[in-house]
């Protein structure tokens, strides 16, 4: 959990992430919204936001207040030579995701008795062997249990073993002496189980298998297999873009010269990346139950990249990279005159609502429940137009072989 915890911790704050979380002098109901490409990290991490104060920015603290070129002098970026593999799908990793697929599939099993491996629809009642009495949270209806997990205590997954289904049993067993709780360690106890279904994972891929999935046009391992394909190949295009984006903008990046950037728009990055710190502590700790910081996420996204400096001077140098980089956009987009129009802020902004989880009257209600900065979006657009432009002018090549 704490690998993918920390993945997650660190694309939220990637530098990439260019909308910001503030408000302006002129709306003040225009907090933030974050990225068009962490978008759907924030809403489900705005479900835990709770109400706080709002800082307010004015205009210096956004691109409209500055004249890009004279904070950055760009290098060459067009025509950017870098390296990513072109995006496809063997027969042997088409193969690999065939059997995840079916390892995640349960079927009905008839024709025998439970054995280890199976997973079990199971109804039971804990009660003590002395007295009779049933002990609290020892029921249960149509539990799901995988034999053989060792989720339950000792004996239990075990007893179901040669269970035929419909079968009743009587489990005696006991509790661990160290067990959780007080009142059941130690203690002897019977289980009466039921076991109402058994299922196995799908073992063999077969037509009747692929045509009862309900998938539009997939009727048999062929076109099951062809649907599974195009999946893939989209997720591999979706890491293509996003390697060749990368690096065409980390290239472009580093053949630019920087003079010190406006430090109003650096303060409106710690505040947005202060207030994430605070919005994604509270999330995980919702999400796994372990009690989380923002001083203890900061310290992940650190550790995960290897950063040994305090936190203060990180969360200033990616708000002031994130600033270098937002103004070295513009800079290229005022040379290819590369603009974002309002129209097209609220037809971004009215896609976002049509695919969020919760009702709103419409664009505006939206725009006010999720107090999202006009502004800050637009930055963020312009930032994903140049980008798009960098890597569809740019000379991709295939990463030399290391045979």
């Amino acid at each position: 959990m704490k690998k993918k915890l920390v993945m997650l911790l660190v694309a939220a704050m990637s530098v990439s992430m260019l909308a910001a979380c503030s408000n302006n002098s002129e709306d003040t109901s225009d907090t933030s919204d974050s990225a068009a490409s962490a978008e759907a990290s924030a809403e489900a991490s705005a479900e835990t936001t709770e109400t706080e104060e709002v800082v307010e920015f004015g205009d210096e603290a956004y691109l409209k207040a500055y004249t890009a070129s004279d904070y950055v002098t760009l290098g060459e970026y067009q025509g950017i030579e870098v390296e990513a593999e072109t995006p496809e799908v063997t027969e042997e990793e088409l193969q690999e995701y065939i059997d995840y697929v079916l390892s995640q599939e349960l079927q009905e099993v008839t024709d025998r008795a439970v054995q280890t491996g199976d997973t079990v629809d199971i109804d039971y009642v804990g009660k003590y062997a002395d007295t009779g009495e049933a002990f609290d949270g020892g029921s249960a209806e149509g539990y799901q249990l995988e034999i053989g997990s060792g989720t339950f205590i000792d004996g239990f997954e075990d007893g179901l073993i040669g269970a035929e289904t419909g079968e009743v049993r009587d489990l005696e067993l006991t509790f661990p002496e160290d067990y959780s709780s007080t009142d059941l360690a130690g203690k002897a106890v019977v289980f009466t189980v039921t076991v109402n279904q058994i299922l196995a994972p799908v073992e063999e891929l077969t037509d009747e298998y692929c045509a009862n999935l309900g998938i539009e046009n997939v009727s048999d391992i062929a076109s099951f297999k062809e649907y599974l394909t195009g999946l893939m190949l989209e997720n591999e295009q979706s890491t293509y873009d996003s390697t060749v984006q990368n690096a065409v903008l980390e290239a472009v990046f580093d053949a630019s010269e920087f003079k010190d950037v406006p430090q109003e728009m650096v303060d409106r990055y710690l505040y947005l990346y202060n207030n994430q710190l605070d919005t994604l502590a509270r999330y995980y700790t919702a999400m796994y139950g372990t009690e989380y910081t923002a001083d203890s996420v900061l310290s992940q996204i650190m550790a995960s990249e290897g950063y040994t400096g305090d936190g203060e001077t990180y969360l200033n140098e990616l708000a002031v990279k994130t600033v270098q980089e937002l103004l070295m956009a513009q800079a290229i987009a005022d040379e290819l005159e590369i603009t974002v129009s309002d129209d097209e802020v609220m037809e971004a902004i009215t896609e976002s609502m049509a695919g969020a989880a919760s009702s709103y009257a419409d664009v505006e209600d939206y725009i006010s429940q999720n107090s999202i900065d006009l502004e800050a979006y637009k930055e963020s657009l312009m930032h994903d137009k140049v980008v798009e432009y960098l890597a569809e002018n740019a000379s991709v090549v295939e990463p030399e072989s290391e045979e």
